[in-house]
């Protein structure tokens, strides 16, 4: 086979290549990209929090309190426009957390009730002498003596009742305000403390 017979050949092979991903790519969209809902007037609108989490696939936010900690960052993925996956990790006065959750969100408007069940580790920040006594959860489980020392490493069963506000209409739809009340059961001591959280979400 000649060069020129070669290139030719190559050339076919990238321009079928090239022509596969641009059908590929006006046949699918980035999980990222925004799937947003207009109404006639232009004004993106949805007419509940389940339709629009149907669009908007994925929510990043902060909470404060908590089963994250004093503060934390979480991501949620929506898995259908009820049913969610959320993983945060958060940090407080000598500690960490990471904290794994699966949320059902009922069908409502503006304001829409919501439920959680999941895990979450509070772990030592590894600072001797820590200043984890300042934690309201680890106090009710550890001595004063094992969080100066830094001595913890807590494992908690999480159950939760929420309600959150969606705003559905405008270039602010996909902003989302929660509170939260939290049981976290500790696992070695099945003992429960109670908690609770309020945050934020962006979907998009």
């Amino acid at each position: 086979m000649s060069r020129s017979q070669k290139l030719s050949g190559l050339f076919s092979i990238l321009g079928l290549l090239l022509s596969l991903q641009a059908s590929a790519e006006e046949t699918s969209s980035s999980f990222f990209s925004k799937k947003q809902q207009f109404d006639q007037s232009g004004t993106e609108l949805y007419s509940s929090n389940l339709e629009m989490k149907a669009h908007k696939k994925f929510g990043a936010g902060l909470a404060l309190g908590g089963a994250l900690g004093q503060l934390g960052a979480l991501a949620e993925l929506n898995l259908d426009p009820s049913r969610a996956l959320l993983i945060g990790m958060g940090t407080g006065p000598g500690y960490g957390t990471f904290t794994l959750q699966g949320k059902y969100n009922f069908e409502a408007l503006y304001i829409s009730p919501y439920i959680k069940a999941g895990y979450s580790k509070w772990f030592s920040a590894g600072r001797v002498p820590s200043n984890a006594t300042g934690s309201d959860v680890l106090r009710q489980l550890y001595s004063q003596a094992d969080l100066k020392a830094g001595r913890f490493d807590a494992n908690f069963l999480l159950g939760s009742i929420g309600a959150e506000y969606n705003q559905l209409e405008g270039e602010l739809a996909g902003v989302n305000f929660f509170g939260e009340m939290t049981l976290m059961t500790e696992v070695q001591t099945v003992r429960v403390v109670p908690t609770g959280s309020v945050g934020m979400t962006y979907f998009y």
